[in-house]
């Protein structure tokens, strides 16, 4: 049987009940469908002095013919993401964020042109 399209209002409905701290999730209307996006207060690592400050994890697209379970599961992969972003942006080695997902692409294609591997030999 067909999924029916959903509206704004009953998506909101689905996404209402779900929890994580104190993350909130907002549903936007883009084109047909929606976008999700995960908000809440955090320090900002580039100006910590500032306290937290409301951020902002990217939007992830939802069409209006998703079931219950791809919405739920879509908030789930966001939040799954958010956090590999906050915890990439906090790690550091020497005093250095390395796994910052804030490095360009083209910054990280220079990197493997240079093949700085540091592998071991069997």
């Amino acid at each position: 049987m067909p999924q029916s399209r959903k509206t704004f209002e009953e998506i909101q409905n689905i996404i209402d009940k779900i929890e994580f701290m104190d993350w909130k999730l907002r549903l936007l209307s883009k084109g047909d469908g929606y976008l999700l996006q995960w908000v809440f207060n955090e320090l900002d690592v580039e100006h910590p002095e500032k306290g937290p400050q409301p951020q902002h994890c990217r939007k992830w697209y939802l069409s209006p013919f998703s079931t219950e379970t791809e919405i739920v599961e879509t908030a789930w992969k966001a939040c799954w993401i958010a956090m590999m972003h906050e915890v990439s942006e906090r790690f550091s080695y020497n005093s250095k964020r390395i796994y910052s997902p804030h490095f360009a692409v083209s910054a990280r294609i220079d990197m493997c042109n240079r093949e700085v591997y540091d592998v071991r030999e069997d």
